[in-house]
């Protein structure tokens, strides 16, 4: 199926306006405020994921940082300026694998939430 080069352009213009725009220094700047807070992670953790030890509060908002903002690893709020080490960033990886699909889904809806 062939169009034409302004039937493409416009397909992809309407493309462009039915997709809801994010602002991810906003959820940066949630994730940020959320340092040192963890009722919010106690009641995810308590729904979704019992047992989860109070450390796991910066791997969950790494996560955020990393799956919902979109933002890097490395600049994760959680390491506090400093560069991650080997050990951290395997702890982190280990804690985002071993989370299924409805904990992924509930630790992204929680940035949502009220603080």
């Amino acid at each position: 199926m062939l169009v034409t080069a302004d039937e493409w352009e416009a397909r992809i213009y309407r493309a462009i306006q039915d997709v809801e725009r994010e602002d991810y220094r906003a959820l940066e700047a949630k994730i940020r405020h959320r340092l040192g807070m963890s009722r919010w992670f106690d009641e995810w953790a308590r729904n979704c994921r019992p047992g989860s030890h109070p450390s796991s509060n910066d791997l969950a908002l790494t996560w955020q940082w990393v799956h919902v903002a979109h933002a890097h690893l490395d600049l994760s709020p959680v390491w506090r300026g400093r560069t991650p080490t080997a050990k951290d960033r395997a702890r982190y990886r280990q804690f985002e694998h071993s989370l299924d699909d409805k904990q992924q889904l509930e630790l992204a809806l929680a940035l949502h939430k009220g603080v």
